[in-house]
């Protein structure tokens, strides 16, 4: 994963790509909470689709000044899972004047 700009400024829209996604890894929200970005992508693994690989730019938007903390999940909605969460990890995003 990659932010773009490296250095993002209160004027820069900001965005998050993540490389080599599966194209069945479908976004189900950003939202922000004060200084907090909850990013949730899900897919469902009872469809046994095929992972076609290819990078995702997720639109995060401009933000104040300020150091966030982004939260990102990948949850498995199939009811035969007994732990949805497939990937979970946060990390902080510093953005200047």
């Amino acid at each position: 994963m990659k932010i773009i700009p490296d250095k993002p400024t209160a004027n820069d829209e900001i965005k998050l790509v993540v490389f080599d996604d599966c194209t069945y890894n479908v976004l189900s929200g950003v939202t922000r909470n004060n200084k907090t970005i909850d990013i949730l992508k899900q897919f469902n693994s009872m469809m046994k689709w095929p992972c076609v690989m290819k990078n995702d730019t997720i639109l995060i938007g401009k933000l104040p000044e300020g150091t966030y903390i982004v939260n990102y999940k990948l949850l498995d909605t199939s009811t035969q899972v007994t732990n949805p969460i497939s990937i979970s990890f946060s990390f902080s995003l510093p953005v200047s004047k």
